[in-house]
């Protein structure tokens, strides 16, 4: 290794975690808090509107009172806050964040804005129960991952608990779920495939990202492979059109670096069109 990164890891992991960075921020009604530089970042975005919006109002037109949704990857838990809000007190979410640091943080959030209904697991999900070492990058949390370590040179690895959904509730029935966990998508959701097949309004909001599924062993077409087979189909997430097969190989190949595309998975169309008030509620 180049002498110099060491040194580098270190200046920059003193610089991410100064004491001036443990803020907090109003993003979406909430009151989130943030202890790293990167983190703090990520919430002023989120809350000026810099990030986020497309996801936000996504949510707010799919995710409804009394919903059971799955936000796996949940980071601070910004997203689960704005699930619980959705479902209200006769919905649940169940937020899995495998950093212990993270969860640190997503517990705190959930239980400062009283999210009675979230229930927080310091867990990676995966296909089946295992150890494996979680890749944490020091200046963006955000793309924390299982699997290869890749190419970036500053990362704080730690070894996690991973577990599948059809293991840790075998009679869930959710109605919604989220996963960002950066190309880990085809080993949640094989982990998950008993639970998918018996739901039969479950939607799944996932990224695409070609390179993280490879980096995990798996691809594209073999995503695709496996939605289909458990009775799924891909939706654009811009105005619900369905992707056959050739649709859905075009976006993944025009998909490069670190890029990646939003994409819905679901027995019907969804219903994504409509006028959002500013608050991101839906107009009925």
């Amino acid at each position: 290794m180049n002498p110099v990164v060491p040194a580098v890891e270190s200046l920059a992991s003193r610089f991410n975690g100064l004491g001036l960075w443990r803020t907090e921020h109003a993003v979406w009604g909430h009151r989130m808090r943030a202890r790293t530089f990167d983190r703090s970042l990520y919430l002023w975005m989120h809350g000026r509107g810099f990030m986020g919006e497309d996801e936000r109002r996504l949510l707010c037109s799919l995710v409804r009172p009394g919903m059971t949704a799955l936000d796996i990857g949940a980071n601070l838990g910004l997203y689960s806050l704005k699930m619980a809000s959705l479902v209200g007190a006769s919905g649940r979410v169940i937020a899995f964040e495998p950093d212990p640091d993270l969860y640190a943080l997503l517990a705190e959030n959930c239980a400062s804005n009283g999210a009675a209904n979230v229930e927080a697991r310091n867990l990676a999900v995966g296909s089946g129960p295992d150890r494996m070492v979680l890749h944490r990058l020091t200046l963006n949390s955000g793309d924390n991952h299982l699997g290869q370590g890749g190419r970036a040179a500053f990362r704080r690895p730690v070894e996690v608990e991973v577990a599948s959904i059809d293991a840790l509730y075998p009679a869930l029935r959710p109605d919604f779920v989220k996963i960002d966990v950066q190309g880990w998508e085809l080993k949640v959701l094989r982990g998950m495939e008993t639970v998918l097949r018996a739901s039969e309004a479950v939607g799944v909001y996932l990224e695409i990202w070609p390179d993280g599924l490879r980096r995990a062993g798996d691809s594209p077409e073999a995503l695709f492979a496996f939605v289909r087979e458990v009775g799924l189909r891909f939706y654009s997430c811009v105005d619900g059109r369905e992707l056959d097969r050739a649709d859905f190989t075009e976006v993944a190949r025009t998909v490069r670096g670190l890029t990646h595309v939003d994409l819905f998975a679901s027995r019907r169309p969804p219903n994504l069109l409509g006028e959002f008030r500013s608050d991101g509620s839906r107009q009925t």
